[in-house]
């Protein structure tokens, strides 16, 4: 589940009146519409080909645009080393990350004196989801497009129309070794004082201990104020922002000495100019192992110069003394003013309604039980000036949330142990035995023998302990048994799978050894009629069936034929009745050709440059997607999957068609499909079928040479040559069709 952080960074400073006016006159209108300041992707290896993904991004919350919020969601691409996108991943190649504001965590930083230059204010967010990266060749490259930056910054061309790209490099090696991007470091103050060093330590953590390279670098462009969200993003590789003479990346910011970056500690050093001016900085982090490059972190940020008198920087760091009942916190005052002194400070906490004030400089707290806090400390200097810093966060003991304390498992089967946990603590399990993982949060848990395991937590400051039991018996399965999955899907429709009844997988009919035998019963909606070797299968709610399982098994060493199997017969039957309902239930399309009259019925605005039936051209009969609305259906919306193979929201067919058209359309959590029954212009069974090798001259269908071929389910040839429906007897038959530049196969129901 998709969990984020929030953050706003603000400094309100006093102005002088004559320099605010000059510059609110001075920016032009179209300032309003930029708000991209920064941000940076990292990964996290969580096992088993999955990886936590964090996008953050900071945006200008004083001098954006009102509709230039937070992406909800973001679109994240996922791209191979040539850029083409991974549409089998994700949801059609991308991650679409949520953005929730119900879970947030607030800075708010105000100025009252001291500064020169504007007021300053930065808004921050983290996006965190999880996404499958299955080992890849070149690895992959994760990215997020946003348009654009602030019209002031100083170094680059055109920033109104310079959008961003923030991307990760996963290279096939840290795939393999389950690597984990390294843990950028805090970013710099949003504003620096003008005629002064800059001094910042930026240093990244890496899990794995792997070698870390710093280095200055260019940002990308990305996205334009044409398409200022594209989704999904355009794939690497990615153009750079050009800068300003005489800027360049030897000297981004002007001063001297001129900005340096150390690669192997990731201080940032140099001196600012004694002017107010906006910069775009940016960084890159290459990590190595044994010299092979594993991944490429990329962060940019905006530096605001100021002219500084007497700034208090109100700071503080916040403790957990332990985990016990009552929940006590220690406060460190890390505030600061280069220009004056700290004189005096006020400590404001609220916690469930709670209100507690302290004057000292380093206070604890203390709280009865978990929650949120609301944490304020007022600082003021010798000069007058004073700062306030506001954090919100939640108080958490770390201890997981478990699906059971103790459960029952078959022998070779496995469970879930965990449904939340906190991400600010570190789990480690012990013993090792059946787990997925051992330093995660989340593993499987499938032991050989009954187990008890200890999960431990940390944050580095609170700790605890848990256990959960999980218990073993043999269980004897029937090798046949099989289970019924159903799943409700628009417009009235049930998804059924028969599953293995032992392991829990579908059944997979295309193997050798298992054959499937459904038969749905007679309905309002159809006639009896039978399926063989198909899986999962689309009913409708209400529909009765019945399915008849045949496995085929054999010792080892036996030749894998039918007279050396052991043969299992299982039968199941069911009648659908359900309650489908929830937030796909809106989510409904409706298939029609222009020779339906569906357009009349149901107002359906059907295009008329695809408005051709059976008979417009070389016989072309196309069927096309409609949503709720009447509209043809965006297929750059929607993942679309027409059984033809094509992606488009329509589909040309050649020839005589009935019955066998099916479409899938995709778009987050919900699935909709549907099937176009009719066949030609007449519905299956009418026994009043065009045959293409007997129109009469002048149809569309003239001079087409066709080869028919009808077969009973058990494989049993009925006609060939022709197809001659009026002479079928009652039941259900394979027609297989084929002529010079197709071949076609369809059910046919004789009634």
């Amino acid at each position: 589940m998709a969990t984020h952080s929030v953050g706003s960074i603000c400094k309100c400073c006093s102005v002088w009146p004559l320099l605010r006016m000059m510059l609110a006159w001075s920016l032009p209108w179209s300032l309003m519409a930029t708000h991209i300041v920064g941000g940076d992707l990292r990964y996290r290896c969580l096992g088993n080909d999955r990886y936590e993904i964090a996008l953050h991004l900071r945006r200008d919350c004083l001098n954006g645009s009102p509709g230039a919020q937070f992406d909800q969601p973001a679109s994240v691409g996922i791209f191979d080393r040539q850029g083409r996108l991974q549409a089998h991943l994700g949801n059609a190649g991308r991650l679409l990350m949520s953005f929730r504001r119900d879970d947030t965590l607030n800075e708010l930083i105000f100025k009252n004196c001291g500064i020169a230059g504007g007021d300053v204010c930065v808004h921050a967010t983290t996006y965190v989801d999880t996404l499958v990266l299955p080992q890849s060749p070149g690895g992959y490259v994760l990215s997020y497009q946003r348009c654009c930056r602030n019209y002031t910054i100083r170094n680059i061309e055109d920033p109104l129309s310079a959008g961003a790209t923030y991307t990760v490099e996963i290279s096939d090696a840290a795939l393999a070794g389950c690597n984990s991007s390294p843990e950028l470091g805090p970013y710099p103050p949003i504003y620096l004082c003008g005629d002064y060093p800059v001094d910042f330590d930026l240093r990244a953590k890496d899990a794995e201990g792997d070698s870390l390279v710093y280095r200055l670098c260019t940002p990308y462009l990305g996205a334009n104020t044409t398409i200022p969200r594209p989704d999904p993003p355009s794939g690497p590789p990615y153009d750079l922002v050009r800068f300003i003479v005489p800027y360049q990346l030897d000297d981004l910011i002007g001063g001297t000495p001129s900005l340096a970056m150390d690669p192997s500690s990731g201080r940032l050093t140099g001196y600012t100019t004694p002017e107010v001016a906006q910069y775009l900085v940016a960084y890159c982090v290459e990590e190595y192992r044994d010299g092979e490059l594993l991944s490429v972190s990329r962060r940019d940020f905006q530096v605001n110069v100021r002219l500084c008198l007497s700034v208090p920087e109100a700071g503080f760091l916040v403790d957990r003394v332990d985990c016990s009942r009552p929940l006590r916190i220690q406060c460190t005052n890390t505030s600061s003013d280069r220009f004056s002194n700290i004189v005096s400070s006020l400590w404001t906490v609220v916690h469930n309604g709670a209100t507690q004030r302290a004057f000292s400089a380093h206070p604890e707290f203390e709280f009865p039980d978990t929650g949120w806090v609301s944490l304020s400390l007022i600082v003021r200097s010798a000069a007058g000036c004073s700062d306030t810093l506001v954090q919100t966060f939640q108080l958490s003991d770390g201890k997981p949330e478990f699906y059971f304390r103790s459960d029952t498992i078959c022998l070779g089967d496995s469970t879930e142990l965990v449904k939340t946990y906190d991400p600010a603590f570190q789990y480690r399990w012990e013993p090792s035995d059946g787990l997925s993982c051992v330093i995660c949060p989340q593993p499987k848990s499938g032991p050989s023998r009954s187990t008890r395991y200890y999960v431990h937590r940390s944050d580095g400051q609170c700790t605890g302990t848990d256990t959960v039991d999980v218990f073993v018996q043999t269980c004897y399965i029937d090798r046949c048994a099989a289970l019924i999955e159903t799943r409700c899907l628009p417009g009235g429709m049930v998804e059924v799978t028969a599953v293995d009844a032992g392991t829990g997988l579908p059944l997979v009919p295309a193997l050798r050894n298992t054959e499937l035998f459904w038969d749905v019963k007679t309905s309002p909606r159809h006639p009896t009629y039978a399926v063989q070797q198909q899986n999962p299968l689309l009913l409708f709610d209400g529909d009765s069936f019945s399915l008849t399982v045949k496995r085929y098994f054999w010792k080892a060493g036996l030749p894998k034929t039918i007279e050396f199997a052991d043969i299992c017969t299982h039968r199941v039957s069911q009648t659908l009745k359900l309650d489908c309902t929830g937030p796909c239930d809106e989510f409904n399309f409706m298939l029609s050709s222009c020779h339906d009259d569906y357009d009349r019925a149901w107002d359906l605005n059907y295009p008329a440059s695809l408005c051709e039936t059976i008979c417009g051209g070389a016989c072309t009969y196309i069927v096309a997607l409609f949503d709720a609305n009447g509209q043809l259906v965006d297929p750059t919306l929607y993942d679309i999957r027409w059984s033809t193979g094509s992606r488009d929201s329509w589909v040309r067919l050649m020839g005589p068609y009935h019955n066998t058209l099916r479409v899938e359309v995709r778009k987050g959590d919900c699935i909709w499909r549907g099937r176009y029954w009719k066949a030609c212009e007449n519905y299956p069974g009418s026994g009043n079928i065009v045959i293409r090798d007997r129109v009469p001259p002048g149809d569309c269908g003239q001079n087409l040479q066709q080869s028919w071929l009808v077969t009973s389910p058990d494989g049993r040839v009925v006609q060939t040559g022709t197809f001659r429906p009026e002479s079928l007897a009652p039941g259900i038959y394979w027609v297989h069709v084929s002529g010079a530049k197709y071949k076609q196969t369809f059910v046919y129901i004789a009634d």
